[in-house]
């Protein structure tokens, strides 16, 4: 018989793993959860406005819930630019399913005025 008031969420979550995300950036190889991280999505948002869009600079905080914060700085010590970052951000949006307009992410930051990373 069956506890029906008792679920197990871990065993769910095993059962649904895939193979970790893997890149390469800045000469260094990284490895990611198969599974968007709750605290990405909670991180971003905390930062969202009314409009759906993050502010320029909430972008480096949630950048590292996504790949974590040893691996952001790590990327960054070894001298990731500012495209690469954006590239892996699509990508893995993309990875995790969540991905929209290749466009969107980038252009939101573009707005910001002289905030902006890629000036």
């Amino acid at each position: 018989m069956v506890d029906k008031k008792y679920k197990d969420f871990d065993a769910a979550i095993t059962e649904a793993d895939k193979k970790p995300i893997k890149f390469k950036m800045a000469g260094s190889e990284y490895e990611l959860l198969s599974q968007l991280p709750a605290r990405v999505v909670l991180t971003q948002m905390r930062f969202m406005d009314e409009s759906g869009g993050m502010a320029t600079n909430s972008l480096p905080e949630w950048l590292e819930s996504l790949v974590g914060k040893e691996n952001l700085q790590n990327m960054l010590d070894d001298g990731a630019t500012w495209n690469q970052l954006d590239e892996l951000l699509q990508w893995l949006l993309n990875e995790y399913g969540i991905g929209g307009d290749d466009d969107e992410v980038e252009m939101e930051v573009a707005e910001e005025g002289s905030d902006d990373p890629k000036e």
